[in-house]
């Protein structure tokens, strides 16, 4: 049995009251386990409240070893070798409360000396060292704030106790494994709550049972094995039974021992039983549990059955008729529950984390099970249930039923189950970790008052849902809603709890239709912090409630978890920050006011352009940019070869009307062929009819002859060209030629303004040219002409053969 090993509780122990502490304050613990220390660390910080140098190979504590920790409050020296504490070790430690020194070498309980310095200690642990005899020094008399104290010896005698007898504890714990002699009555002058006993399996361990039934209300017993029935010798003889609680934990019985144990229990003084850790060895003979005693409480967990082949309707048989108001059977892997035979007097059962399906309670043909009418509360969790239709059925008959727990399971719900009954005074149901859709919602009872169907699949409250005029409460934590439903279903709902979902920009307006709610809960969703959200926000005031718009009637609503629960999600700007700090301007969502920022600001931006275009003529010389970028671009693309340039001796061929020749001599030729010696050099040779005609020749020759020598044909239009008719033939021969050549060589100067009404019908061709082609404008603003001139020399701008070249030909 002993190579099982030791049972850790005390560590256990301690370390609930280390991490209370710890919690409870500040503190600064240091952890110094598993190290291979063989003596207190020197350099411990006087800022530590803790320090745990357990599992290590410290043998003695000296005197100055926590003199620089003032503040130390817990330590936990426990799986050393100590075998000495000097008398002033804890001189400097005033507020010690929790010491372990379990599973060390101390050698004489009578004789620790340090503990005069130790009189704050709550909590000590001196079990599993080697003292001979449990005889306490007059020292633990001191340490009149002990309320845990945990020993253990080879021999426990009457007077062992004495110096504690008027010291009174919530717990003492002995480890009587290493027991060997036992004196009758040694635990009888004891005063504590409970006690703990770890047992030996030998012989001494029945008379420290019957001791500590006789002494103590609440008793722990653990790791007993295969023991024999020690209570009903004592109800047979009326013994004293002070325990009122009696705990057994790691027993290794029969289940013949074991009934017969229980029914000793039933019939004792003893009111709550519990066990844990429970084996049954075999499964054969058993008793029929008795009818006639009762208990308050009944629990069983951790059980288990080393057989595999038995008859397993008595084992749930013998649980479910056990005679108590509270019963638990959990953590066990059973498959089923029976029914009670009779009309059980359980008020609340715990069959949470087994293996239960749906048919629990079965009672041969029928699904209900008409016995538990005075159930109140009903636990299930963390079974195998899988639909919920036919489970509601299992309990419909419990009449007194209240309180539902289903969780951790699988529950689904389809309208193809059929019709859910639940007993008319159910009022609380935990639902929550199934797999829940919508559907929830159609199987529930009309008198449900609090409901958490948290950890499902529901994704939005249906809207003809049954009126759930009693629900009060409803926790929808960790589900897939979009967004916040209303409560037209449950128009009394005062708490409503949806964390943990999907809400990106929950809608106010939902919560119109709760009058009745106080609290709501939407922390933990991923908010997207943009201009609809600001529709929720605004509605928040700084002491983290909601209110609403007039139809609220000036309610106010509570917000759960505000504001640290409440972070923005995206966009990256406002990622984690708080809805407490997220704030949006007005212009930023507000689209008319935006509009009109942006508007009114670009309208009159347009306005005054428009004016200082208008006033400085600016789409004039854009438009002559345009026409000079055109020309040079087309130069660029169109490269005439040398071969169709042969005979071609002038830049441009001049046509125009006589009354415009002032023009044409004072500002025309030399702007193109160079106002001075400078720019005549680089300036273009212009066909001029009276510098350039062959004198002799008829005139129609002349006009031909220098069109074809030319590369284009300038026409300068006015209302007298239209007049002229040798301009017209000038014209007619230009477009022939252009016909005849396949090159775009005619360019239109408008001198003045020509309506088409001023053109003769003859010169239908120029008014389809002036139509369809670009034509330059003579600007009278001398500040245009400049640009005028670019434009004109770009378009009639050519690598034309020089005359040297053109004699050499």
């Amino acid at each position: 049995m002993k190579a099982l090993g030791y049972p850790v509780r005390p560590l256990g122990v301690f370390l609930v009251f280390f991490l209370t502490s710890a919690l409870a304050m500040e503190t600064v613990i240091l952890n110094y386990s598993s190290r291979n220390l063989s003596t207190v660390p020197s350099d411990l910080p006087s800022s530590a409240h803790g320090v745990d140098l357990s599992q290590n190979q410290i043998q003695t504590l000296q005197k100055h070893d926590f003199l620089k920790t003032p503040s130390l409050s817990f330590l936990n020296l426990s799986w050393n070798i100590l075998v000495d504490i000097h008398v002033d070790t804890f001189v400097s430690t005033p507020v010690l409360e929790k010491l372990d020194l379990s599973y060390n070498r101390l050698q004489n309980l009578s004789n620790q000396q340090y503990l005069l310095h130790a009189q704050s200690l709550q909590y000590l642990d001196l079990s599993c060292n080697t003292f001979a005899v449990m005889a306490l020094g007059t020292e633990f008399s001191k340490l009149t704030n002990l309320r845990w104290l945990g020993l253990s010896a080879d021999t426990i005698r009457n007077d062992d106790f004495a110096s504690i007898s008027d010291l009174f504890l919530q717990t003492l714990f002995i480890q009587a494994q290493n027991v060997k002699h036992y004196e009758k009555g040694s635990l009888s002058g004891l005063k504590a709550e409970k006690v703990s006993i770890v047992m030996s399996n030998k012989a001494t361990d029945h008379q420290i049972i019957i001791d500590a039934i006789a002494s103590f209300k609440d008793v722990e017993l653990s790791w007993l094995y295969d023991p024999e029935d020690f209570l009903r010798d004592l109800v047979m003889q009326r013994a004293t039974i002070r325990a009122e609680h009696l705990q057994l934990s790691a027993v290794r019985s029969t289940w013949n021992v074991m009934t017969a144990f229980l029914n000793s229990v039933l019939m004792s003084p003893i009111r709550q039983f519990s066990a844990s850790n429970l084996t049954l060895t075999a499964m054969n003979g058993g008793r029929h549990v008795l009818q006639n005693y009762f208990l308050d409480s009944f629990s069983v967990r951790q059980s288990s059955v080393t057989v595999f082949i038995f008859q397993q309707e008595v084992l749930y048989d013998f649980f479910i008729n056990m005679p108590t108001k509270n019963l638990t059977f959990a953590q066990s892997p059973i498959v089923h529950m029976t029914c009670p035979a009779a009309v059980s007097m359980i008020q609340m059962l715990d069959l949470s984390d087994c293996a239960l399906s749906e048919k629990v309670f079965s009672k041969g043909l029928h699904d209900e099970c008409d016995t538990l009418t005075n159930l109140e509360k009903l636990v299930l969790k963390g079974n195998n249930l899988r639909h919920l239709m036919p489970l509601t059925s299992r309990v419909s008959l419990m009449s007194s039923l209240r309180y539902v727990d289903f969780s951790q399971n699988s529950l689904t719900y389809e309208e193809d189950q059929g019709r859910c009954t639940w007993p008319s005074k159910v009022t609380h149901i935990d639902l929550s970790s199934n797999g829940f859709d919508q559907n929830v919602f159609k199987c529930l009872p009309s008198a449900i008052a609090i409901l958490n169907l948290q950890n499902n699949q529901i994704t939005a409250v249906p809207a003809n849902i049954s009126s759930l005029d009693f629900l009060r409460v409803l926790d929808l934590t960790s589900n897939r809603l979009l967004d916040l439903p209303d409560c037209l279903g449950y128009p009394n709902l005062q708490r409503f709890v949806v964390r943990g979902n999907s809400l990106h920009v929950p809608s106010p307006g939902a919560l119109e239709t709760c009058p009745h709610l106080t609290v709501l809960d939407t922390s933990h969703n991923p908010y997207i912090c943009t201009c609809p959200l600001r529709d929720f926000t605004t509605l928040i005031d700084s002491k983290g409630t909601l209110g609403g718009s007039k139809a609220w009637k000036n309610r106010r609503i509570a917000l759960a978890h505000w504001p640290e629960g409440y972070r923005c999600s995206y966009p990256e700007y406002w990622r984690h920050a708080k809805l407490q700090n997220f704030s949006l301007p007005e212009i930023t969502c507000n689209a008319g006011l935006l509009a009109a920022t942006i508007l009114v600001p670009a309208f009159t931006l347009i306005i005054v352009v428009g004016m200082l275009c208008h006033q400085l003529d600016i789409p004039w010389y854009l438009g002559m940019i345009w026409k000079w970028t055109r020309a040079k671009h087309r130069t660029r693309i169109v490269q005439q070869r040398p071969e169709e340039l042969e005979g071609v001796h002038y830049h441009a061929f001049i046509s125009y009307s006589q009354r415009n020749s002032d023009w044409v001599k004072s500002q025309l030729l030399p702007k193109l062929e160079g106002e001075n010696s400078a720019t005549i050099r680089n300036g273009l040779r212009i066909c001029h009819h009276e510098r350039n005609f062959i004198p002799g020749k008829t005139i129609v020759h002349n006009i031909l002859h220098c069109i074809e020598q030319s590369r284009c044909c300038v026409f300068v239009l006015s209302s007298h060209f239209v007049q002229s008719d040798w301009c017209h033939y000038e014209l007619y021969f230009a477009s022939h030629q252009r016909l005849t050549r396949g090159l775009d060589n005619i360019i239109l100067i408008l001198l003045e303004p020509l309506p088409p009404y001023l053109i003769p019908s003859k010169y239908h061709y120029l008014k389809a040219m002036m139509a369809r082609r670009t034509y330059l404008e003579w600007p009278q603003d001398k500040a245009k002409q400049r640009m005028f001139w670019a434009n004109l020399r770009a378009v009639l701008q050519a690598d034309l053969p020089t005359p040297l070249e053109r004699e050499e030909e």
